[in-house]
């Protein structure tokens, strides 16, 4: 082979090497043209990789606080609102309608469910509830009333027709007893006497119920007690104690 043959064989290597060493110079210009971004500029960055601003979470709805009761002004307002929302809202109250009766009835029933109500508050906070949660007026005011059609109008002249008064309730009338005015003096202090009408107890039950009304404030003689229990006992004695026989007829 001659020279100028083995030069021009030497071309196709010497062409590969130097476009391997192109090659390698592009790859390292670009490797150094990167520049890594770290600190507080990766922040920004991070989190806008992670968060879409389309997509963001709206924030949690607060959940509506319950309005507060405000009880009307009163002497028994303290008391109210300090035991009663013991065990139940305010709302139980002013929602509610009863009379003195019932509404010391409540309260003692409260009181035997475990409310720490003292014994010289009770009469304050039953004249309280009464006052401003007493039983509804049946008659609607004459501005709220609607107009009476002409048609149905009472002609001039006429007597205008009466309204019927509200039912009276009736009075109970405990039996004939020598504890009869000691019951009727005592007891309906604190409730209606259909408690002790309506009830059906032993004697030893009787002596209870006397005793627990005794230390929450009624005023039964010491010395009538007895006398007492045993009137209770005689005419309001357990359902099923059995009849007095009858006499046969002749």
């Amino acid at each position: 082979m001659s020279t100028t043959e083995r030069q021009i064989s030497r071309y196709p290597i010497i062409i590969g090497g130097l476009i391997c060493i192109l090659g390698l110079g592009v790859l390292v210009n670009s490797s150094r043209g990167a520049v890594p971004v770290s600190g507080a500029a990766a922040a920004p960055l991070a989190s806008a990789a992670v968060q879409d601003p389309g997509q963001a979470t709206p924030p949690a709805a607060a959940s509506a606080a319950p309005k507060p009761v405000e009880m009307p002004d009163g002497d028994g307002k303290p008391v109210a609102t300090e035991y009663c929302q013991d065990c139940h809202r305010l709302t139980n109250l002013t929602k509610a309608h009863k009379n003195l009766d019932d509404w010391k009835d409540t309260i003692h029933t409260m009181m035997d469910r475990g409310a720490r109500i003292p014994d010289d508050k009770i009469d304050m906070l039953a004249q309280y509830l009464v006052t401003n949660f007493g039983p509804k007026d049946a008659a609607s005011p004459a501005s709220s009333a609607s107009p009476v059609p002409a048609a149905q109008a009472p002609p001039a002249g006429a007597a205008a027709p009466s309204t019927p008064a509200p039912a009276k309730t009736a009075t109970v009338e405990l039996p004939e007893g020598e504890g009869k005015a000691i019951a009727t003096e005592n007891c309906q202090a604190c409730h209606k006497l259909t408690n002790l009408t309506k009830a059906h107890k032993s004697l030893d039950d009787w002596k209870d119920t006397v005793q627990t009304m005794i230390d929450r404030g009624a005023n039964v003689p010491a010395d009538k007690v007895d006398t007492l229990v045993k009137y209770l006992a005689k005419n309001f004695g357990p359902a099923d104690s059995p009849a007095p026989a009858s006499t046969p007829a002749q």
